[in-house]
């Protein structure tokens, strides 16, 4: 098992689901079925967990998600039993005294990234399942607006249609961004009281190719994730995905996000496509 502050163990526990997971083995004596675990995951985020959500939860959980909390040392998974158990020297191996910590452990994790003046470093999401996690989470804690750019539409994923659609529902104001049309499309019709926009200047290079931008998400203008193509490649012929995350006013990355985008933030009306049609001259 990797040193408690290793980029991957890093990675793995800022990410809400596993904490849950996690947390919910610990207070189940520790054995749960992918079953149980599944249902606890989906309760989490649910009032009334559907059926279908339990069943997805299931296959995420046991194609990946276990397997590496497996392979960190986190826990045990038999999968021929389908049991899930604590690992017994998970919480040696990790420093932590109890698993019901996992979220004070967390916030020293980011303490510890911190400089004298409290700004914090910039973390590395390895893989796109956790780039889109740390997406969904963003969208969870929103509290006044949520902006994002999407470069292709092979990374549109419907499971976050709900993480976005909460977020609208509570107030969050939601800003979509694509300069590919199949992109914009697909944010109108799934989410149309969204202000889904185009950028009518060449600030955001348009390639689905190594190294250049994949995606970003930005929330309340003090959390960011930057998603970058990864030549390495994934799991699929599909390109593979890093992320690069930030969290705070006076953090290097979301200081850069944020003095790059300027004033395109504040004037994103201007360019949605209802603004445009609505002008009384071409554009």
């Amino acid at each position: 098992m990797g040193a408690p502050g290793d980029e991957h163990h890093i990675a793995l526990l800022a990410n809400e689901t596993n904490r849950v997971l996690l947390r919910t083995l610990h207070e189940e004596s520790g054995t749960l079925t992918v079953r149980e675990l599944a249902r606890a995951i989906v309760s989490n985020s649910e009032q009334d967990p559907d059926e279908r959500a339990i069943v997805r939860q299931q296959v995420s959980l046991h194609h990946k998600r276990l397997p590496q909390l497996e392979a960190a040392g986190l826990l045990e998974y038999d999968q021929d039993r389908s049991v899930v158990r604590r690992h017994p020297l998970a919480g040696l191996a990790t420093g932590w005294q109890e698993f019901e910590a996992i979220d004070e452990l967390v916030s020293e994790i980011s303490g510890s990234l911190h400089d004298e003046d409290g700004a914090c470093s910039v973390g590395i999401i390895d893989d796109r399942e956790g780039v889109y996690e740390y997406g969904r989470e963003l969208a969870d804690r929103a509290e006044s607006e949520l902006f994002l750019i999407y470069t292709a539409a092979d990374l549109l994923d419907e499971g976050c249609l709900p993480h976005a659609q909460r977020a609208i529902d509570r107030g969050v104001t939601f800003h979509a961004g694509a300069r590919r049309e199949d992109v914009r499309e697909f944010f109108l019709e799934a989410l149309p009281e969204a202000t889904i926009w185009e950028p009518q200047v060449d600030w955001l290079h348009d390639t689905a190719e190594p190294p250049g931008l994949s995606r970003l998400i930005f929330a309340d203008r003090d959390k960011v994730v930057v998603g970058l193509w990864d030549e390495r490649g994934g799991a699929t012929d599909a390109p593979g995905e890093i992320g690069l995350v930030g969290e705070g006013e006076r953090n290097p990355l979301v200081v850069l996000v944020r003095d790059l985008l300027g004033p395109r933030l504040d004037h994103l009306d201007y360019q949605s496509a209802d603004f445009l049609n609505d002008l009384p001259f071409e554009t």
